[in-house]
């Protein structure tokens, strides 16, 4: 099942032109630290759709809430929703993002597009997919049914450990890996606080659609907007306030009605961003 998965995908990989149809989706686990204590128990649900020219990396759910709310039908669906879960008391089926980031390459071009946000405000940046300098190591091991060559790398600010399937002929992989002569499947940080596990992978004739709402993002570049984020984690009454204007928030309490306003998330020595050379 393996070798025929791999020979269609390289049928349609050789036939891609400027399709913006995928070839192939790989689901992952993006494992990463609750800003709050810096422990690894935060755990988002990605997908990449692919093909030899571009792809898109992106939560599903955050698409769907994205989508709805790029209509004014879509909108008032939502709200319905979120309007129905709370009266209801159910809290667990009211909709909510699942991670927050977007990320598309295109690969004739050069370009990553990086789609996030901090508090309210809404960015994109763009850089250049092509800066790894990757070491392939001996060791093998095999996932979902893969056999995959270690590769390691250090990427802003961090050490990574990567597994790549040679067999499956697409240099790309989750978050912004690439570069590597197969499909990364699974990547770890050093010390284990940022994880991308695949999950699964198929055939797929999915569109790679535009990110939704691309012109509520302002343009940025990647260190002023980590930088940014860090300040807003730092400073984040002040930083909500001002993004709300007219609704001041003076504290925030936990579930015992605690202030914990001067203690929401944790400094940066505690625990930091995926990339850190900001």
């Amino acid at each position: 099942m393996n070798r025929l998965l791999t020979s269609i995908i390289m049928g349609f990989v050789a036939i891609a032109v400027m399709a913006r149809t995928a070839d192939i989706e790989i689901s992952y686990t993006a494992l990463s630290p609750n800003m709050k204590n810096g422990n690894v128990e935060v755990k988002n649900q990605y997908i990449l759709l692919a093909n030899g020219m571009e792809s898109k990396f992106y939560s599903p759910m955050t698409e769907y809430i994205d989508s709805l709310n790029s209509t004014p039908e879509g909108k008032a669906i939502y709200q319905e929703m979120t309007q129905n879960a709370y009266l209801g008391g159910k809290m667990d089926e009211m909709p909510r993002k699942d991670g927050s980031y977007y990320i598309t390459k295109s690969f004739p071009d050069k370009k990553l597009r990086y789609f996030d946000s901090v508090g309210l405000d809404k960015f994109v940046y763009e850089e250049s997919p092509d800066k790894w300098n990757w070491t392939i190591m001996d060791s093998t091991k095999e996932i979902l049914g893969y056999e995959c060559v270690e590769a390691t790398t250090n990427f802003h600010g961090r050490k990574w450990t990567v597994w790549f399937a040679p067999e499956i002929p697409v240099q790309n992989g989750p978050w912004k890996f690439d570069g590597l002569p197969g499909l990364i499947l699974e990547a770890v940080s050093e010390g284990g606080q940022y994880r991308f596990e695949a999950t699964g992978i198929q055939q797929t004739d999915k569109i790679i659609t535009p990110v939704h709402l691309v012109d509520e993002y302002e343009k940025t570049t990647r260190l002023a907007f980590l930088k940014n984020k860090r300040l807003f984690l730092d400073n984040i009454l002040s930083r909500l306030n001002a993004q709300l204007g007219n609704i001041s928030i003076t504290k925030v309490e936990d579930e015992n009605g605690n202030d914990i306003s001067g203690s929401i998330f944790a400094s940066r020595k505690t625990v930091d961003f995926i990339e850190t050379d900001y």
